[in-house]
């Protein structure tokens, strides 16, 4: 068999190799046309691996090129299945990202509508890399939650569980949303490490907010997660299926 003047892509190999042609069929302009072309219709079959690809080649009266120092007519190759195009660097990190972080909303049924959408909405925010809204987002949930729950005031507390004081030696008990996050806690709403927690999250959503700092994509994941746990136990968890007689 005659053998392909350039080498093209095997879709097994996945590389140009050389390939022999098959069968071939040809068109081209008239001799006394105005603009001459050809087009040359080829299955072929690869010197390697014997796969099987058609190919296309092309040239015209303007399909040349200098080749040291001489212009040289040349023909285009167009070969099926083609070549896979490079990844960009934009196309390695979505996919690094779908694989690594990516999350879907929870499909919450108690979660309050508007609660709930919020809560959509920063999960879309989060997966669009929109890392300064997520972060915002989260900490309007928790201001929801608090909200939907009325709960005004709640003390402050120390990392080990004490009520922090004030300059006057008394506890302060504050409307505030670090008040409000530990008022979850003492109407009996979340756990003692959750308000913690939840502490944390308003910080990076205050972070963001007011000095525009952008949190790590690591960070995100990490708060929904806990997001996703506390909005569970507090609307879901009692209704769940096992509880229904």
């Amino acid at each position: 068999m005659e053998e392909l003047i350039e080498r093209v892509y095997c879709s097994r190999c996945k590389g140009k190799t050389k390939h022999l042609i098959i069968t071939s069929y040809t068109e081209q302009s008239e001799i006394d046309s105005d603009f001459h072309w050809h087009e040359n219709y080829h299955i072929i079959q690869c010197a390697g691996c014997d796969n099987k690809s058609f190919v296309l080649q092309y040239g015209d009266e303007d399909t040349w090129e200098y080749i040291n120092g001489e212009r040289e007519w040349i023909d285009i190759f167009t070969v099926y299945p083609e070549e896979p195009k490079a990844e960009t660097e934009e196309e390695r990190w979505k996919k690094r990202f779908d694989m690594l972080y990516f999350m879907p909303p929870k499909p919450f049924r108690y979660v309050p509508t508007n609660l709930n959408n919020l809560y959509k909405q920063t999960i879309n925010a989060y997966n669009s890399q929109q890392n300064i809204l997520c972060a915002a987002g989260l900490r309007t949930i928790i201001e929801g939650v608090c909200n939907e729950l009325n709960i005004k005031k709640g003390h402050i507390y120390e990392k080990n569980g004490y009520k922090k004081l004030n300059e006057k030696n008394k506890e302060i008990y504050t409307d505030n949303l670090a008040g409000r996050i530990f008022g979850l806690y003492e109407n009996g709403h979340i756990i003692f490490t959750q308000a913690l927690l939840l502490q944390k999250i308003k910080n990076i959503g205050n972070s963001a907010v007011h000095d525009i700092v952008e949190p790590k994509i690591e960070t995100l994941k990490q708060t929904i997660e806990i997001i996703d746990t506390i909005l569970y136990n507090i609307y879901e968890l009692d209704k769940h299926d096992l509880l229904i007689d």
